[in-house]
């Protein structure tokens, strides 16, 4: 399968990778509009460089891959949609509600393969969390509990068009909630500073947030969000419910125990966000290659979660504003 890969940043290098290494599929064009990043991507993997998204769409591609940047993904799924071009697009699925839903609305129309890259989902701690709930192994789901601190924080300016905190970071862990619960939020409240990195500021972002969710059925979710994890990549989650609970963890990279006569530690760094989840890019992607071919999009994340998470980091950022609960109804509503 021939496959464009509109955006040659880091997200897009990872997508590169996988799609030159899949036995059944092609990296056909490389796009990106700064000319120097889709030429050096285009040459490591034998690609033609373009600069414009209908250029790459005109090379009759069997898909594209949307890695560019959170602020352009309307217009890009846009030109995807007009071409008839399947389509996977990285999360947040737009900068904003409006844009999500005018691109579910357009896709539906159009009767386009097209998914949102929540990648998390096809990692096997949390597809097991996922199983266990769905077969009833810890009774009723109570509580849902995320944490996920950052390493290494992103610029300002890369923050400037990504979704920020809420937005960039948060859209994974409000998909994984609403996956494993089977559930949409009802309510929310978000608090949020800035300790990182005063400039973050300077454009109206934080850098640290804690929001709590209402479920329909009265289930709370608690999310736990920081740019900085001075130990190393920190992600964490669990689920208490009625007969037990469920949690994630993640082996120190280049661990192993030490025993002495004052008791037992544990050597080795945290793994980075990569490390931990570089297999599920693989599998993503062999997800997307199989629903193009049957047209079968159900062992994917939708557009419609993607507009769903894009709500949520919505409604965090304004809670956060007016410093008040906010109501959600349905996405699409």
């Amino acid at each position: 399968m021939r496959l464009v890969l509109i955006g040659a940043g880091e997200i897009g290098r990872i997508h590169a990778r996988n799609v030159a290494t899949h036995p059944e599929a092609r990296l056909a064009v490389v796009c990106d509009k700064i000319p120097d990043a889709a030429e050096s991507l285009a040459t490591e993997f034998g690609s033609l460089a373009v600069q414009s998204v209908e250029a790459a769409l005109g090379r009759d591609p069997d898909g594209a891959i949307i890695a560019s940047s959170t602020a352009s993904h309307g217009e890009v799924a846009a030109a995807c949609i007009a071409a008839g071009v399947p389509f996977l697009c990285e999360k947040p699925l737009a900068s904003d509600r409006k844009t999500a839903r005018q691109i579910v609305t357009s896709a539906r129309r159009a009767g386009l393969v097209a998914a949102t890259a929540f990648n998390r989902r096809f990692d096997a701690g949390y597809a097991g969390i996922k199983a266990a709930v769905s077969a009833g192994e810890i009774g009723r789901v109570e509580a849902v509990l995320v944490t996920s601190r950052t390493a290494s924080p992103p610029d300002v300016e890369f923050t400037r068009t990504s979704g920020g905190l809420f937005g960039e970071k948060g859209a994974h862990f409000y998909d994984l909630a609403r996956w494993i619960t089977g559930e949409h939020p009802v309510e929310l409240f978000a608090m949020g500073s800035v300790l990182v990195n005063p400039s973050f500021a300077d454009i109206g972002e934080v850098d640290t947030a804690m929001i709590t969710m209402r479920m329909p059925s009265g289930a709370l979710c608690q999310f736990d969000f920081s740019w900085r994890a001075a130990y190393g990549q920190d992600e964490r989650v669990e689920v208490n419910g009625s007969l037990g609970m469920l949690q994630t963890f993640q082996e120190p990279v280049g661990r192993f125990l030490r025993s002495k006569a004052g008791g037992q530690s544990q050597d080795g760094f945290m793994p980075t966000w990569y490390e931990r989840f570089a297999p599920t890019y693989a599998d993503e992607l062999h997800a997307f290659l199989g629903a193009i071919r049957s047209g079968d999009t159900s062992g994917l994340p939708s557009l419609e979660d993607g507009l769903a998470a894009q709500q949520i980091a919505d409604a965090a950022r304004e809670s956060v504003q007016a410093a008040r609960p906010v109501r959600l109804k349905a996405p699409m509503d």
